[in-house]
């Protein structure tokens, strides 16, 4: 129990030094309800209706785009300073603008729906990124995931509702222990179950520490989860076999009951392990080997040589 305070403290001490100024730290420690959105499609109002299915296909048009332009190799980081002020970004723009028209109760719960939603989070991180003029880490704005927004028809959505609220069925977020929808909350209608644990492979949150950005399409789902699954352990799983300990993201962690506990993130790298590496995991994982928890990288996703703004 111990253990657990004095991490939290450490991961928390790690977000609050990163803030831009104290305004922006003391955010932190307000209740989302409470917080101002920040958001990044504008209003209601001129913008005519559209099917959802219509604006996914749009939106996944933008991502081949950003995949091709502006992501670097294997989705292992964002070229910020050539996104801002390029056609892309206007495009990216013009695309979030469409989601005013959506109505998001009409949209069955299907792998479709489920892709939209992680492309919609990933996409919305990389606008609030640009939109904040952030430069170092995505924790200069503490509160970022409960503040930066897009309006989708009647509801807002921050990265954090995309995330807890809707891809996770409204589990409690893993700081806070809260569910994001209060009962009665028409959002609620839109959670998707059974919460699928291969998301948290696939959702980037503009950190180093995050898989690598990839986008997804509802025919081809299932397989590009499973790729980005086996992409997320073979690159972020280590044994060390003198320590006997198998180190593995601070996810795990976090979003431990999306995996089925300890013991499911440990049938989950072997699972999704590959070859030479897999039969290491699961060696070390039968003799007992310790699950140890890295420290989330916090600094921007970022392509080296071009900072944003």
């Amino acid at each position: 129990m111990l253990g657990d305070l004095a991490r939290g403290a450490r991961d928390a001490a790690d977000i609050l030094r990163r803030a831009r100024n104290p305004l922006e730290a003391a955010k932190a420690l307000v209740p989302a309800a409470l917080l101002t959105r920040v958001v990044l499609n504008g209003e209601t109002g001129g913008v005519a209706p559209m099917p959802a299915a219509e604006v996914a296909a749009t939106l996944r048009r933008l991502t081949r785009r950003l995949e091709g332009e502006l992501l670097g190799e294997g989705g292992r980081g964002v070229d910020y300073g050539a996104l801002r002020g390029s056609a892309t970004f206007a495009e990216l723009v013009d695309t979030s603008r469409l989601l005013l028209g959506v109505q998001l109760l009409d949209v069955p719960p299907d792998a479709a729906t489920r892709a939209f939603w992680i492309n919609l989070y990933n996409v919305l991180v990389i606008h609030g990124v640009v939109a904040l003029g952030v430069r170092r880490s995505v924790m200069e704005v503490p509160s970022f995931f409960g503040t930066v927004a897009y309006r989708i028809g009647d509801f807002l959505f921050t990265p954090d509702e995309i995330e807890n609220g809707i891809l996770r069925g409204n589990a409690p977020h893993p700081a806070t222990g809260r569910r994001l929808f209060a009962r009665g909350d028409p959002r609620l209608a839109l959670a998707l179950t059974p919460v699928d644990a291969r998301v948290h492979a696939a959702l980037v949150c503009a950190a180093r520490a995050c898989p690598p950005i990839a986008f997804y399409d509802g025919d081809q789902l299932d397989p590009q989860l499973d790729l980005a699954a086996r992409t997320f352990v073979t690159h972020d799983t280590e044994v060390d076999d003198a320590a006997r300990a198998v180190r593995v993201s601070i996810l795990y962690r976090y979003y431990a009951r999306d995996f089925g506990g300890d013991d499911g993130v440990r049938r989950f790298l072997v699972q999704h392990a590959e070859g030479e590496h897999r039969a290491r995991i699961a060696r070390a994982l039968s003799s007992g080997f310790a699950l140890e928890h890295r420290r989330y990288d916090w600094d921007l996703n970022r392509l080296d040589a071009s900072p944003p703004g």
